[in-house]
Parts: C-alpha cells; structure tokens; sequence
C-alpha cells in the first residue's frame, strides 16, 4: 500500500512539475517576444507590470502575476490583462510603493473579480473569479509589499 501512495504522490508531483515548467516557458516566450502576447490574458497583465523600479507599486505586482500564472496558466484568466494594460492603472503602478498606494492597486483588481464573479456562468472561470475576489486591497497590498521586497533582497 505504501509503495502505490508513494507512486502516486510522485506521479502527481512530476505533473505539477510538468505544468509549472510549461508555465514558466510561456512567461519566458512572452518576455522574448512580448509583440507575440495577447495582451488582454495575464501573460499581458504580467509584461504590463515588468518595468517598474523598486520604489514603484508595479514593482511588488510584477512577481505576485508572475506566481499566479505560474500555479495556473491561463485557467481562469478572463480578461484580467485589460486592468494592468489600462493607462490609469499604469499610473498607479507608477505610483510610490506605500501600503495605500499598493491597496489602492489591489482594490481595483479585486473589483475585477467581483465583477466576474457576477457576470460568469461557467463553473471553473467563475471559481477561479471568486479566489480572485477572495482577497481584498489589504490583503493585496501585504503580498505586493512583500513580494517587491524579496524582490529587492534577490537582486
């Protein structure tokens, strides 16, 4: 019994292994090529958020996108690119990385998902609107913050 539970949490980890590789690979084809990307997708929300500088709000946003497509691909994307890529929030990526500057960023998005959430009738998009309507601008902000700081320690 033990030898099967072993082969199945191994086959199971080489599948998640198999999935984030492919993930990475597609952020690594859009980096290359960013002309190639629909940039309505979270490959264009995460090339929309990677030339921030460290004191930036876009700066904390960039890895915390980068995590989300990497666990998931493109499942349940919507159309997540089109908030990234809008002018104002380009402005507010450009903004100061303060705990408000980063909630403010968040609750935006975290409209997004609320708005999903309503409109969305098939089942797996409207879960996965719901995960992302689940954490709010505070929350956003915490990860944001701490993710642009790792980021800065890892440089």
């Amino acid at each position: 019994m033990k030898k099967r539970y072993l082969q199945l949490l191994l086959s199971a980890s080489g599948a998640g292994t198999a999935w984030m590789g492919r993930n990475e690979y597609q952020q690594y084809k859009a980096l290359l090529d960013p002309d190639r990307i629909d940039r309505t997708g979270r490959l264009g929300a995460m090339l929309a958020t990677k030339d921030f500088t460290p004191d930036q709000v876009g700066y904390g946003v960039y890895p915390s996108i980068r995590l989300i497509h990497l666990i998931f691909g493109n499942i349940g994307e919507q159309k997540i690119g089109e908030i990234f890529n809008d002018p104002e929030m380009q402005q507010l990526l450009k903004e100061l990385g303060t705990h408000e500057n980063h909630q403010n960023v968040g609750d935006r998005e975290q409209k997004y998902w609320q708005s999903k959430w309503e409109e969305e009738n098939h089942l797996g998009r409207k879960l996965m609107a719901g995960l992302g309507a689940a954490f709010d601008g505070n929350s956003r902000a915490f990860i944001q913050k701490s993710a642009a700081e790792l980021r800065e320690k890892l440089s």
